[in-house]
């Protein structure tokens, strides 16, 4: 029903005044979240940026938010109804589908969003980017969305696009991880940072296997400079360390967590979790393992090397040791 209701008339040539972006996710999804947040604010810097669903990350990942930004919480979108705003994004389907379409439709003067594979679109929005099973990244996704509505980058320099700068990044990232250290033994004395987190890859495995794996990886590292490292939610895995092995898992405010992952100098090992999505973000190389195969939609490569453990190989970890020898 939604797709008979007229669009609003919007002129491209009048700069927005307002900006809405709603966010459904959690800290994965924010991480891949903050480029076109970024490229918002830095395209439209005299206008209002509003963030819809992301007070607390806002909060947590204040070093990389641009300034102007400003959540809402609550009911308020819905004031929106009697002053519309500008621009409208969304970087997810399917959560809270039903509230994103009407504000689509009621409170934007023009909308942007994602659909399913099979739909032609949605009601409300000026256009859609349809999520496939091609879908390798929602990082990228978010970024096409900004494509679609023509919000400039400011990164084109020179006659050198946005698209061939990332290019060149990613065959850095893919020579590095490609290559193999002229000095092994360097290597494999280097410290390794293991972010024990995975969201709900811990549920896929449950904690008993979960536990299993990390056990396996941290028993075979001998004598080698191992910091553990978890985030919210994992203080259960983080009990099981922490009375079964040397090791006791740190949690870092997120600031301070960008910094030492900045200044980090070795290894630095998860599972497919935020953490792996925000050294995307960083440009920095990690070792990601993955449950059965590489999900849609959070494909890490180039950028990491990502390792797939299988229940068939009583989900072995000797490739992950391997990985960490070279």
């Amino acid at each position: 029903m939604l797709r008979l209701v007229p669009k609003r008339p919007f002129q491209n040539a009048i700069p927005p005044r307002e900006i809405a972006y709603l966010f459904a996710g959690t800290y994965g999804d924010f991480v891949q979240a903050l480029r076109p947040l970024q490229r918002l604010a830095e395209a439209y810097p005299d206008c209002r940026l509003l963030v819809s669903g992301a007070d607390r990350f806002v909060r947590e990942f204040a070093s990389e938010m641009p300034s102007g930004v400003l959540p809402v919480t609550g009911t308020a979108p819905w004031r929106w109804l009697w002053r519309p705003v500008d621009l409208m994004f969304t970087n997810a389907v399917g959560v809270y589908r039903v509230r994103f379409d009407m504000l689509a439709v009621f409170c934007a003067r023009r909308a942007y969003g994602f659909r399913h594979a099979h739909e032609t679109g949605r009601g409300g929005y000026r256009l859609t980017l349809p999520l496939t099973d091609t879908v390798r990244s929602f990082a990228e996704e978010n970024l096409r969305l900004l494509d679609l509505a023509e919000v400039a980058s400011p990164m084109v320099v020179g006659g050198a696009g946005l698209q061939n700068a990332q290019a060149a990044k990613r065959d850095l990232a893919l020579k590095f991880v490609q290559s193999s250290p002229a000095d092994s033994t360097a290597s494999e004395n280097s410290p390794i940072l293991f972010h024990i987190g995975s969201a709900g890859l811990k549920k896929d495995f449950g904690l008993k296997i979960y536990t299993r794996i990390i056990f396996g990886i941290l028993g075979k590292l001998g004598g080698r400079d191992v910091r553990v490292i978890m985030g919210p939610g994992d203080e259960d895995i983080a009990l099981e360390i922490a009375t079964g092995t040397r090791h006791v898992p740190q949690m870092f405010p997120m600031t301070r967590l960008i910094s030492e992952l900045k200044s980090f100098s070795g290894t630095v090992l998860c599972f497919n979790s935020f953490l792996a999505h925000l050294c995307v973000y960083l440009e920095r190389p990690a070792i990601v393992m993955h449950r059965e195969a590489v999900p849609y939609g959070y494909d890490c490569a180039p950028w990491h090397r990502q390792l797939i453990l299988r229940s068939e190989r009583s989900w072995d970890t000797s490739e992950v040791l391997a990985m960490l020898k070279t």
